[in-house]
């Protein structure tokens, strides 16, 4: 909390806040309303992944459910200092609706869910930093051996789950433990190789999804004043975005603001817009959580 609150700090610290404010009570429900359902129809995407990983063949009541549970994740996120923080509690709400399914299954499926989307993600920010590269934008040199780093680690994980047999391996280990490798066999069911295409199915759902997700930025910023190209929200947006998914500030405040200055600003748009969009970008992504928390209600 104290990395969130000077990070805050020396995002506003030149800020005209009352301007700031101002132009937050000045956008339009209409463009609100169209920005939580275009973030909605994202999050039905990551249902339908989900529930396909779950699964294997999901129905749409399935996917709607899956869904839900993904809302409610996003709320949990709110009081950690990540959004992968609403991962830890977002399938208990599954336990219900999915009685025959292990607490150790769904625990492990949100898991590896959230692994398949980063990677996705994460080989995006990548290819988005080295097309920056090539055409002249300036990025420190650590983030391209991180991000590399970080692909290469999930180029290593996916070897190994595609390489070994998990449940022949761990029923090899013999019977002294069998009532711990049991419930091991539940979280790594996924892992067991008729499982295994489910994962490369999952993957490919997160990649189509991406250009989705970048034209809803896209539309955010124009509709914000800010006129940034497709080809920038394209080298740019998974960069910030990738960063933001480390612990390092509540709710994105502060280290969203710094990152859209520092890689924006010195393409020319103004320190104030950009202050701008960040805020509302964060207030739209609590929006979007206490709809999740809502849906608790129901």
């Amino acid at each position: 909390m104290l990395l969130s609150a000077l990070l805050i700090y020396f995002a506003f610290r030149k800020a005209d806040l009352p301007q700031l404010l101002a132009n937050l009570s000045s956008v339009s429900w209409q463009m609100i309303v169209i920005l939580i359902i275009l973030n909605s129809i994202s999050m039905l995407i990551g249902g339908l992944r989900w529930a396909i990983l779950v699964l294997g063949r999901a129905k749409p009541s399935d996917i709607l459910i899956f869904t839900k549970a993904s809302f409610t994740g996003s709320f949990y996120a709110l009081f950690f200092p990540s959004s992968v923080g609403g991962d830890l509690l977002k399938w208990t709400t599954l336990l219900n609706r999915y009685p025959q399914i292990s607490k150790l299954k769904l625990a492990g499926t949100a898991l590896i869910d959230r692994v398949i989307g980063f990677s996705a993600f994460s080989l995006l920010a990548l290819v988005s930093l080295t097309l920056g590269k090539i055409l002249k934008y300036q990025f420190p040199q650590i983030l391209f051996w991180l991000f590399f780093g970080i692909n290469i680690a999930l180029i290593v994980f996916y070897v190994l789950v595609f390489a070994l047999d998990f449940e022949k391996i761990i029923l090899s280990t013999g019977s002294r433990f069998s009532r711990f490798l049991s419930k091991l066999l539940e979280i790594v069911d996924l892992l067991k190789n008729s499982n295994k295409k489910r994962i490369i199915i999952c993957f490919l759902i997160s990649l189509l999804a991406q250009p989705f997700w970048m034209m809803i930025s896209y539309f955010m910023f124009r509709g914000l004043g800010v006129d940034l190209d497709l080809i920038q929200i394209f080298i740019f947006m998974p960069i910030i975005s990738l960063i933001l998914t480390l612990p390092i500030s509540w709710a994105g405040f502060g280290a969203r603001e710094n990152l859209y200055v520092y890689f924006l600003a010195p393409l020319g748009y103004s320190v104030e817009k950009l202050l701008f969009v960040s805020t509302f970008s964060g207030v739209l992504g609590i929006l979007m959580a206490l709809l999740g928390g809502l849906m608790l209600l129901i």
